[in-house]
């Protein structure tokens, strides 16, 4: 069966007017099994549900959090169950992770793999979450690794390639190249910067996420800006770090006459797919 948690438990109360002796032989424990309710509060538990969790309730301005899908199914008296934990959005359900669990293994809890599709550990996802991914890229690699942050301009050296990346013509400002910065990797997302040095200003970066040689996400996260003509003693300075989760942070420092008015932050996140969608922290 399937249901939403959290899930309604109704208690039926049932009165019988005379009982009926039953054997001890008769009589079916379950002192060494689990239900959902144990599984899921291991679950809860995990850092990375939490951060999920975390990351869903400022996507949606503290209107939706994480939600689940569980399904049970009984084999020789064994309760056996899937967790399916994601986004239930206003069109589907997004599934981020399945966990499964059996009710006569209280302290084991495994989940999906996504490459291999095998049910693992949590220990052995966790460690190849963390181990580099080898995918085949017509960019060259960046030597850094996360967290990254904005670095003096005189050390950011832009490549040039052909169109190799599907997308990237619309980043060359009309030129016959691509030009850009390998920063490093967000899972198995490249993270590259271009210079967008068209009109009226040639110091702006966008940070471009790439995937399979295609490019997926684009963000505005360093540079200057004014309104040129109008009122050039105000300009707008940004920069960027981006931590280890994929959170990035664009700092703009606003002033006037070359003095600080008010710094400006903004938030985003750098989705597995390679999106990235603006959060409120």
């Amino acid at each position: 069966m399937s249901r939403f948690f959290p899930v309604l438990f109704l208690l039926l109360f049932i009165s019988c007017k005379k009982e009926t002796p039953v054997k001890k032989d008769e009589i079916k424990t379950s002192d060494t099994q689990c239900f959902s309710p144990h599984f899921m509060k291991k679950i809860l538990e995990l850092d990375e549900v939490k951060a999920q969790a975390k990351f869903l309730d400022s996507l949606t301005k503290g209107k939706s959090g994480i939600a689940f899908l569980i399904d049970s199914t009984r084999v020789n008296n064994i309760w056996n169950y899937s967790f399916s934990a994601g986004y239930n959005g206003p069109e589907r359900f997004e599934t981020y992770h399945i966990f499964y669990a059996s009710g006569d293994q209280c302290n084991s809890l495994k989940i999906a793999d996504p490459v291999s599709g095998e049910n693992i550990s949590i220990e052995a996802w966790r460690q190849k979450e963390n181990e580099p991914v080898q995918i085949e890229s017509d960019l060259k690699q960046g030597k850094y690794s996360l967290p990254v942050k904005s670095f003096p301009q005189v050390d950011v050296k832009f490549l040039e390639t052909d169109f190799l990346l599907e997308g990237s013509q619309e980043y060359s400002c009309g030129g016959t190249k691509f030009r850009y910065f390998p920063l490093t990797r967000y899972k198995n997302i490249e993270l590259i910067l271009v210079p967008m040095d068209c009109g009226d200003f040639d110091y702006r970066y966008y940070l471009l996420t790439v995937s399979e040689n295609k490019v997926i996400g684009e963000l505005y996260v360093e540079g200057e800006w004014f309104d040129p003509g109008q009122e050039d003693n105000k300009r707008e300075f940004s920069s960027y770090e981006i931590n280890k989760s994929g959170k990035i942070t664009v700092k703009t420092d606003h002033t006037l006459n070359g003095e600080t008015q008010k710094i400006m932050e903004t938030y985003y996140q750098i989705m597995d797919d390679g999106n990235i969608v603006q959060t409120k922290s």
